[in-house]
């Protein structure tokens, strides 16, 4: 079994980050932060994480494909990005996310999102 409560992120905005970790600590959760995609599915076979989030506009080519590992695995994702770049959030649901949402709702509904997907997790 892997680290409960554990959110593993690949995020590059300082600003979204430290909302991400103290929102996670209120609710008993770590925060991971990762800057590649070799980094993100190595911390995922280490220690399975609750949760992987992903600041659209932080990904890697191929970030696809550790979605789909994260699903194999059960494991929920959430993405955010800017609400102009529509293709991206419509690339990420079709990829697999269970959450995407523009940069201000994710903001907005960071505290319940959080709560939801590691109570599913």
């Amino acid at each position: 079994m892997g680290a409960a409560r554990t959110i593993l992120g690949m995020v590059s905005n300082l600003m979204y980050t430290v909302k991400i970790r103290e929102t996670a600590a209120k609710l008993g959760a770590i925060v991971i932060f990762v800057a590649s995609n070799e980094e993100l599915a190595e911390k995922i076979r280490e220690i399975h994480p609750s949760l992987l989030i992903f600041d659209l506009t932080a990904v890697k080519p191929g970030w696809q494909e550790i979605v789909r590992a994260a699903k194999a695995e059960r494991i929920p994702v959430i993405a955010y990005g800017p609400h102009v770049d529509k293709e991206a959030l419509e690339e990420a649901a079709a990829a697999g996310c269970d959450f995407v949402y523009p940069n201000s709702r994710f903001t907005l509904e960071l505290p319940d999102l959080l709560e939801k997907a590691l109570s599913t997790a």
